[in-house]
């Protein structure tokens, strides 16, 4: 939480200060700055077909919730959502940055086979911002995930470590 300082973007008063950034943002800069980076991963990847139908897995989880709330957001009526329980191949995975930089990072170091890759979003979006979002959109956290201490005590020195390593992991694991 950010007292007595202004909105980096627009001015008015900043209610969100993220621990890799040294801007402030409010409310509403802060929504737009997230849909904006997870429209271009939408894009970009090719992973939601627009005018179409695309299978959300529920998990019950923060990321879903707010999954949900963003393709509605950005597609609105030309996009159907069918939930489902059972991960496919054709299956939209709900995640986010830590947990995906966690899971490769433990695959190359232990030296463990990768899983076959899914369609994931969300999974440049760090937990920190999901849970500014979820706080503003008033959806419910439930409990925060089992950090990786390496990770963590690497980024709070160098901040943005994270998106650093999830760059790199992508070019290892494709």
């Amino acid at each position: 939480m950010v007292t007595n300082q202004k909105c980096s973007k627009c001015g008015r008063k900043a209610t969100i200060n993220l621990s890799y950034d040294k801007r402030n943002y409010c409310d509403s800069c802060f929504l737009k700055m997230i849909e904006k980076r997870v429209r271009k991963d939408i894009r970009t990847s090719n992973k939601i077909e627009p005018r179409g139908s695309v299978k959300l897995l529920n998990d019950d989880s923060k990321e879903f919730f707010l999954t949900k709330q963003l393709l509605k957001n950005i597609f609105g009526k030309h996009l159907t959502i069918k939930e489902v329980k059972k991960a496919s191949k054709e299956t939209l995975i709900p995640t986010n940055l830590d947990r995906e930089v966690k899971e490769k990072l433990e695959i190359y170091l232990e030296n463990k086979k990768e899983k076959p890759s899914r369609k994931k979003i969300l999974h440049n979006v760090l937990e920190e911002e999901i849970i500014e979002m979820c706080r503003i959109k008033k959806i419910k956290i439930g409990k925060k995930e089992k950090k990786n201490s390496l990770i963590e005590s690497i980024e709070k020195p160098y901040p943005g470590t994270k998106f650093a390593l999830a760059k790199s992991l992508k070019k290892i694991f494709p």
